[in-house]
């Protein structure tokens, strides 16, 4: 798919250009064509002269393949990409339900109108620090490094934004609609009390008391809280995971230290990229229904700056606008390690 999405792009590309040389000089099509083929073959860098300022085209989409993956739990989020605007996403906040009679003998009957309130946001920034590519490196080397680094920029924006998401997710407070549970289980050794079946189970009856329908029903495990549970039951913990749901939640993983933290003393959340403090944080799982949470994607642009003088190679970032969020604050929840 890679290699056709390139060729695709230099196809293009040549066609495009012969155009151009065709309208400017007169000459015959083909032959244009022929000669812009020609000149993308002498070298200029890692990429021929017609192609020098062609990176974005080849290397953009490459970048966004596969950052939904099916391993995340981003891919269970609603897309709401196609509501963006200039970076910018209209949501509105719904207003208050209609009253539902029963066995209604009054008439005629009351009319209301809903009232949404229009709701505009700009999506989040994702730089990527640059990197440097040096000439020397490029000749010496037998793997393609640039390859390499840009995956390893994909990598980061993907791990980045999933962990934005994540914070988002989490609730603030605890209600009727937004969850906010301990954990019940015995010390696991750091002074925290470990996860357990029993508050998986009370989780998923506050979802139920919230009407949030069974199907659809995300957990993110942290590392910590998979290893409470194997620790309760293995054999029960091994049949969980061969079939990847726990009551009625589909499972998910990712590491303590992308998940959101809580502070193990009030349980305030935790400010997104405020400094670790072990004194005082303590880890999450969270979970939420896929259609209470979305993502959005605006722009993407990568910054090259080809054949630095000083550095004696290419220096290339990216950035992504992207935003993740509860659509309307129900349906989301977290159990954070209680202090023993």
């Amino acid at each position: 798919m890679k290699n056709l999405t390139r060729k695709f792009y230099a196809v293009f590309a040549v066609a495009i250009l012969a155009l151009v040389v065709t309208a400017a000089t007169g000459a015959n099509f083909f032959v244009a064509g022929g000669a812009v083929t020609a000149l993308s073959l002498l070298p200029a860098g890692e990429t021929g002269v017609a192609f020098a300022g062609l990176n974005k085209e080849i290397w953009l989409p490459e970048l966004m393949e596969g950052f939904y993956a099916d391993d995340s739990f981003l891919s269970e989020m609603r897309d709401m990409s196609a509501f963006v605007d200039n970076d910018v996403i209209n949501l509105a906040e719904a207003g208050v339900n209609p009253d539902v009679l029963v066995n209604n003998t009054a008439y005629p009957i009351s009319t209301s109108q809903r009232t949404d309130g229009a709701i505009a946001l700009s999506l989040d920034y994702f730089d990527t620090e640059n990197s440097l590519i040096r000439n020397i490196e490029t000749a010496e080397l037998a793997y393609d490094k640039r390859a390499s680094i840009m995956y390893g920029h994909k990598q980061a924006l993907r791990m980045t934004f999933m962990q934005k998401a994540a914070h988002a997710i989490a609730p603030s407070a605890d209600s009727t609609d937004t969850p906010l549970l301990t954990t019940s289980g015995a010390d696991n050794g750091d002074g925290f009390k470990r996860l357990t079946y029993a508050d998986i189970l009370k989780l998923k009856k506050r979802f139920d008391n919230a009407e949030i329908p069974a199907d659809g029903r995300i957990l993110i495990l942290s590392s910590q809280h998979q290893e409470d549970l194997e620790l309760e039951d293995a054999s029960r913990y091994n049949l969980v995971m061969d079939k990847g749901v726990l009551r009625g939640f589909k499972l998910y993983f990712l590491a303590d230290q992308r998940l959101p933290r809580y502070n193990k003393t009030s349980g305030a959340k935790v400010a997104y990229g405020a400094a670790a403090a072990p004194s005082t944080d303590t880890i999450c799982s969270i979970a939420f229904h896929k259609d209470e949470v979305m993502k959005a994607q605006g722009s993407l642009d990568m910054f090259l700056r080809e054949k630095d003088p000083e550095q004696r190679g290419d220096i290339l970032g990216f950035q992504m606008r992207g935003l993740s969020l509860p659509i309307r604050n129900k349906g989301v929840a977290a159990i954070y390690s209680a202090e023993v």
